[in-house]
């Protein structure tokens, strides 16, 4: 099943998302509500609204203040990409050029900071203390795990808890305050908002592992990025700490990641000893491993459809191509 059959039943409601994503786009009469548009327009999956939704639905559901949150939510994602495609100096974003080499480095943060300050305003108005605090611990955890990961540019000395703290700081924390948004906006009873917010973080960390994997094997025209750009930035994820980890492999890849310049055929070797590893079927089998813990979550859950489609996404998570 793709991943738009799996959301038909809540498509509605998507499309009020998207209209009112560019409707706080182009808010500003300057350039910045240019280039917000253009990241809009630029257009993404859109899972994490589609969780503030499908959380919501399970109990009291009004698109008014659940659609607005999910709106604020997508808008503090947006505003994230923007500023690391600064910090990564990115040309391209799902295959289009990013606001930074359009526009300038200037003018790509200041447009990060404006989708951060709309979303606020969306916050502001239609949540609650809870929410408010929720989304504050998760935007200052995206700092810490992104400082983290700059700070550790280049450091093959990583272990897999270190990477699972910095992927839960970036990646899962977000998704499992969508979760928990979604059910505290229907004023879901406590023990229920806490599952889904449980849910959405085991979900999280295998989103960020199946992101990982597709680096190394998804094609530059399906992801938007050139293959194996996380490694060509320094950035070491789990495939790599699994063949740094063979005895025979590892060393020779660590002989590579040393050396400098680099040319496109050493990139192609380091690729290959990972492939020959078996770091992406490793990775696969962890990710795994968090879609079972999320899947359990959902049983705790009243059997509705939007269960259903929750499950359907934990499934589509473990197997997509983008």
């Amino acid at each position: 099943m793709s991943y738009q059959d799996i959301l038909g039943e809540i498509n509605g409601d998507l499309a009020y998302v998207e209209k009112e994503l560019h409707r706080h786009a182009r808010s500003s009469p300057t350039l910045l509500g240019e280039s917000s548009e253009r990241l809009v327009q630029a257009g993404g999956k859109r899972l994490r609204p589609a969780f503030v939704l499908l959380s919501g639905k399970f109990f009291k559901y009004d698109l008014q203040i659940i659609g607005q949150l999910a709106v604020a939510i997508e808008l503090i994602h947006m505003a994230t990409l923007v500023h690391d495609d600064v910090i990564d100096s990115a040309a391209t974003r799902r295959g289009l050029p990013t606001v930074c080499s359009q526009w300038g480095d200037a003018i790509a943060l200041q447009t990060g900071s404006y989708l951060f300050a709309q979303a606020l305003k969306i916050v502001a108005q239609y949540g609650n203390q809870e929410i408010i605090c929720a989304l504050t611990r998760v935007s200052l955890e995206m700092c810490e795990g992104e400082i983290e990961q700059i700070n550790n540019i280049g450091n093959t000395n990583l272990g897999l808890r270190t990477y699972l703290r910095r992927i839960q700081r970036k990646t899962a924390f977000l998704i499992s305050a969508c979760c928990a948004i979604g059910a505290l906006a229907g004023e879901a009873p406590p023990d229920l908002t806490w599952h889904l917010k449980k849910y959405g973080y085991y979900l999280g960390i295998a989103f960020q592992i199946t992101d990982d994997i597709l680096d190394f094997i998804g094609s530059e025209k399906v992801c938007g990025k050139p293959v194996g750009s996380d490694l060509r930035q320094g950035i070491i994820t789990i495939p790599v700490i699994y063949t740094l980890q063979d005895k025979i492999r590892g060393p020779q890849l660590q002989k590579i990641i040393d050396k400098n310049p680099k040319t496109e055929n050493d990139w192609e070797q380091a690729f290959a000893l990972i492939e020959g590893a078996g770091a992406l079927r490793t990775a696969q089998r962890l990710c795994d491993l968090y879609l079972r813990k999320a899947t359990k979550e959902l049983y705790y859950l009243p059997d509705m459809p939007p269960r259903r489609i929750l499950v359907a996404l934990t499934d589509f998570i473990g197997t997509r191509d983008f």
